[in-house]
């Protein structure tokens, strides 16, 4: 496993379940030991020295307290096991997504959403099985064993000879094979992840092959990456299996000798019943730990691999987390800076935004022109705190926004993307992102600024109608609405628009415009488009595309 991981669940609290596992673990190994001893004592008893049942009775009690005991410990084994394996999963997913979130869109946007989706649900559910149920594992097969060998070492050193033996070749088989199973499960978690993300990215382009006659090449890549899929598990699960059966081999074999020596020296009369029975038990037990071992190792095997890839997640550099400051500006008086604010990405050789300086008075309104690829977008984000910067500052009066938390900023902005995401839910909780508070009073006047409530009222449901997945029930037009529908009702004091109404015919955007008039009043605004009517008397108009940008505001 991944040294960054292991660091990190190994500070999370629910590591300490791990070693309470592994005490249950051995203590369960202990009272095998104690169980044969009653077990050989009593048949020695009754068949050596004809022994009633009243004689035997503190035997069988210690017997059957023995069996309780060792059937408590591994259930109660069992239990912290599954309870420590679901803390670790729940931690490390809550940890990876709240990452995810801090890295932001423009991270997200590089990544395959499929993929990450298999590392977040299947991926830390495999790691929580690796540290919760495989490692305490290897421990109680570490320990445990010795101390059977121990026992058996005090009682007859001849078959802790040939224990030993058996034992010391179960170390070299499970380096071997393991190797085998990682190489094996890394193919196979790779190609898992690679069917997971072409299919996903398949499915939403289902529209764009259909249109072009196309379907039969999704189908076609779909058959492929499965039957690569399916030729990965079957070799890990070759692996699994000549693993556990090279271990059955050994275990066979080592209490197969033992169990010849103990009779041949049995009937020489060199070794009393009770003691040859009592070892002759015990001794599958010393293989049993490492065979629970393996057997777990090849079931969490994945998590290694997920591991990795959750690691690699973790360990991305995230925006440096807000300090937060005291109070922000009323944003009503303070104006908005953007100093010298520069935005890059990792796949393009030139600045997305190059340095912009520009002042915003509180309650102007500022265009931004320019052609596609000018920084207009990125421009809003890094406003918005979307994106991050590359270099300079945006402040609110005095405040630097970097410095401010995440929510608190967030209330500062109603932000209409130039590409809304609409959820496969209801247009009305749809709408009420803005604000999920809203009544239904403040979701009425949003529908009407943004020109819904026509579309809302030829609805059979209403609010209540299912958009499906990224509102494809919706015209594009209408997906900008709910867009500005949520904007208004989040009501923040600055608007930024990024190609409110692209998609809208002219006559469509004159009406939105005299639908928009009153909620835009006295808040300041902030519009990247190509076309700028839908935001009439701007203040200013800055071209992105202009060789130097230094703007302030006259």
């Amino acid at each position: 496993m991944a040294d960054p991981l292991a660091r990190r669940l190994g500070a999370a609290p629910p590591a300490r379940h791990l070693a309470g596992s592994v005490l249950l673990g051995v203590a369960q190994s202990a009272t095998v030991v104690v169980q044969a001893v009653l077990v050989a004592t009593v048949i020695q008893r009754v068949l050596r020295a004809g022994a009633t049942l009243n004689q035997i009775e503190p035997q069988l009690a210690g017997l059957g307290a023995a069996i309780a005991g060792r059937g408590f410990l591994g259930w109660a084994a069992e239990w912290l096991a599954q309870r420590s394996t679901t803390a670790l999963s729940t931690a490390l997913r809550r940890e990876l997504v709240r990452r995810m979130l801090a890295l932001g869109p423009s991270w997200l946007a590089g990544e395959r959403a499929g993929e990450l989706a298999l590392s977040a649900t299947t991926g830390v559910d495999a790691v929580g099985l690796y540290y919760g149920r495989y490692l305490p594992q290897l421990v109680v097969g570490a320990l445990a064993p010795l101390g059977v060998l121990a026992w058996v070492g005090t009682t007859d050193w001849i078959s802790l000879l040939i224990l030993i033996g058996m034992v010391a070749a179960v170390p070299p088989t499970m380096v071997v094979f393991g190797r085998r199973a990682a190489d094996a499960t890394a193919r196979q978690w790779r190609r898992l992840s690679s069917l997971s993300a072409r299919l996903l990215e398949l499915i939403q382009g289902l529209p764009t092959l259909r249109a072009f006659g196309r379907v039969d090449y999704g189908r076609r890549e779909v058959a492929e990456a499965t039957d690569s899929l399916r030729r990965a598990t079957v070799r890990t699960l070759r692996v699994a299996l000549l693993s556990s059966l090279s271990l059955e081999l050994l275990a066979g074999l080592g209490t197969g000798l033992v169990a010849m020596v103990l009779g041949l020296r049995l009937l020489d009369g060199r070794l009393t019943l009770s003691v040859a029975l009592a070892v002759l038990l015990v001794s599958p037990e010393v293989f049993l730990p490492l065979r629970r071992a393996a057997a777990e190792f090849h079931a969490s095997a994945e998590g290694r691999t997920a591991g990795r890839r959750v690691a690699a997640v973790l360990a991305v550099d995230a925006v440096p987390k807000p300090t937060g400051v005291g109070t922000l500006p009323d944003p009503r008086r303070a104006a908005l800076f953007l100093d010298a604010v520069t935005v890059s990405y990792p796949d393009r050789s030139t600045p997305a935004l190059a340095p912009l300086t520009l002042r915003v008075e509180p309650g102007q309104r500022v265009g931004l022109v320019g052609p596609s690829g000018s920084g207009k977008s990125s421009a809003l984000g890094a406003v918005a705190g979307l994106v991050p910067l590359t270099s300079g500052r945006v402040l609110l009066g005095e405040v630097d926004l970097a410095t401010v938390e995440a929510e608190q900023r967030h209330r500062l902005f109603s932000w209409v993307p130039q590409r809304p995401h609409l959820f496969a839910t209801t247009l009305g909780e749809n709408i009420r992102l803005g604000d999920p508070d809203a009544d239904e009073e403040a979701v009425a006047r949003a529908l009407v600024a943004a020109g819904l409530d026509e579309l809302v009222s030829r609805l059979p449901r209403g609010l209540d109608t299912e958009v499906g997945e990224r509102g494809t029930t919706l015209s594009s037009g209408e997906r900008h609405r709910v867009a500005i529908a949520r904007a208004i009702l989040h009501d923040g004091p600055i608007v930024l628009l990024d190609e409110p109404g692209g998609p809208l015919d002219p006559a469509d955007r004159r009406a939105l415009t005299q639908s928009l008039a009153g909620w835009l009043e006295g808040r300041t605004v902030i519009v990247a488009a190509h076309h700028l009517d839908l935001v009439p008397d701007l203040d200013e108009v800055v071209d992105l595309g202009a060789s130097a940008l230094a703007v302030t505001s006259p």
